[in-house]
């Protein structure tokens, strides 16, 4: 797409776009991108983005990329494009090859108008959420199709804490946890987790406890099920002290307490659904859940 023609209401507009190329990369582009003179709206140079970026290229994962100028009081200056231009500027003889650049160049109305052009580029409510990225690794595998996106991303999470936390085998980094989307041996857990957790159970919705339903369907899928459903219909029986029953209490109580100093921390969660399990399958009554840490993780036991 190529635009040269401004506006005859550009008077009316705080910025209108000049001219928009779409060409191959070359180093001579990412060198003069990178030594143009930057809009005063720029943000500081991170190196931990130059980096990130220069990772990307290592792993032949770069996509076109969409730098922007904008002429104010007579001169170009660079918009959008400083950290990747500076990262590409410094490959030399490792530049990419097949790579092509989006180049927009606007016209601004003032200096004021930079700030409101700066905005445009990386909106926040545009950009792609964690949510977002689990939900494209969900969607490349029909079996997870009927787990809610939410509950998979949870389920997900909870599997790399559990082996993070308390196996200590090298997990994943950031969005990439969703890469193990992939690992079919998951999918019963995920699939059951979806028709488990409903509107109806919010205080079973965090990380660490379904990290516990993890342990404990992976030592019992059978006594797994029936334990977390009674937890899910707050009991069984009407029986007060039954571990499902005393698990339920103690998590609704938490939404109660209001110094966060004397909230559970996340391992406690953890402790908490495997000993209330343990009990369960010991068919022992319980006077509290013990969430303690301190001598070491609690193993589910079959």
């Amino acid at each position: 797409m190529r635009q040269t023609k401004e506006s005859d209401s550009m008077s009316t507009k705080e910025f209108q776009l000049v001219n928009s190329d779409c060409v191959p990369m070359t180093i001579e582009i990412a060198t003069e991108f990178r030594d143009m003179e930057a809009s005063p709206t720029e943000r500081e140079l991170d190196p931990r983005r130059v980096v990130h970026l220069r990772k990307k290229a290592e792993a032949g994962q770069l996509v076109t990329f969409h730098w922007a100028s904008a002429e104010v009081d007579g001169k170009e200056v660079r918009m959008n494009g400083q950290h990747s231009s500076t990262m590409l500027a410094d490959l030399n003889g490792d530049f990419p090859q097949e790579l092509y650049v989006h180049l927009d160049r606007y016209k601004v109305r003032d200096r004021k108008a930079l700030a409101l052009l700066f905005r445009q580029f990386d909106d926040k409510k545009s950009s792609r959420t964690p949510s977002d990225v689990s939900g494209a690794y969900q969607g490349l595998f029909s079996d997870l199709s009927d787990v809610p996106k939410a509950t998979a991303k949870l389920g997900i999470e909870a599997i790399v804490w559990h082996h993070k936390q308390i196996e200590g085998t090298p997990v994943p980094a950031g969005d990439s946890v969703y890469e193990w989307f992939d690992r079919a041996q998951h999918y019963p857990f995920l699939i059951w987790l979806g028709e488990l957790l409903t509107r109806k159970t919010p205080e079973m919705k965090k990380k660490e406890l379904v990290a516990a339903m993890y342990a404990t369907f992976d030592a019992s899928e059978v006594k797994a099920k029936e334990f977390w459903k009674f937890v899910a219909a707050g009991g069984k029986d009407f029986d007060d002290a039954h571990p499902a029953a005393m698990l339920d209490t103690w998590l609704l109580s938490i939404k109660d307490i209001t110094d966060s100093s004397k909230r559970p921390k996340p391992a406690n969660y953890y402790q908490a659904g495997v000993y209330a399990f343990n009990a369960f399958c010991d068919d022992r009554q319980l006077k509290k859940i013990n969430t303690k840490t301190d001598k070491g993780w609690y193993e589910p036991i079959v």
